[in-house]
């Protein structure tokens, strides 16, 4: 089984962001990365304004940051708890911004 030290983040949980304090006591470093797809704001309840990626291969270019750390594991279920029922986590080829490389993320997407 692969391990994933890579969270690619479009929203909240970006360096800078009202929530990232998520993720900032993790040791780890960020970069500039985009996915393919359908980016939208959830428009209901009390996660009104907050985006959601649909991936798809012939969408655009959605950009956020990827978050490489060898602690992400120890922190994806208090994740996942923050993200709520709205989302799911799953695995995607992130494109790094810098040099087109691909990088294996979890990313949260709507479901």
């Amino acid at each position: 089984m692969n391990i994933i030290n890579n969270l690619f983040v479009y929203g909240t949980l970006q360096k800078g962001k009202q929530h990232e304090s998520i993720l900032k006591n993790l040791k780890g470093s960020w970069k500039k990365g985009y996915v393919k797809g359908n980016l939208f704001n959830i428009s209901s309840g009390t996660n009104y304004g907050y985006p959601a990626i649909k991936l798809n291969k012939k969408g655009s270019k959605i950009y956020g940051m990827i978050f490489h750390s060898k602690e992400l594991k120890k922190s994806l279920n208090k994740i996942d708890q923050f993200e709520g029922s709205n989302y799911k986590r799953v695995i995607s080829k992130v494109f790094n911004v810098n040099d087109g490389t691909k990088t294996e993320s979890y990313i949260y997407v709507v479901k």
